[in-house]
């Protein structure tokens, strides 16, 4: 877990340094979509260097499991599933270039 060095007591500036890395976010909402993946499927959606880290993290801070080679969400993922998904909805609603007419 990142600890913040101004806030170290702060469970929220902790996860949040921890899951707003790039693709991390990405990688909750995808295997909470497809339940379970191989390492090789997850690499079909998402770059292998941010994808290592982003499951090595994950699997530090208990919220993905890997089970016989299948990456899945633990039960905290699974809390933290329908959180990501709206805020990376949120994000995508409200900044991403919107196509002018």
């Amino acid at each position: 877990m990142v600890i913040d060095p101004l806030f170290p007591t702060c469970p929220i500036r902790n996860i949040l340094a921890r899951i707003c890395v790039p693709d991390t976010l990405c990688l909750i909402q995808l295997l909470g979509l497809k339940g379970s993946a191989t390492y090789t499927e997850l690499s079909q959606d998402m770059p292998d260097y941010p994808l290592s880290v982003s499951l090595r993290a994950l699997k530090e801070d208990r919220i993905i499991i890997d089970e016989t080679n299948e990456y899945r969400l633990s039960s905290i993922g699974k809390e933290l599933y329908p959180l990501a998904s709206t805020l990376i909805l949120w994000c995508y609603k409200n900044f991403l270039p919107r196509q002018q007419k």
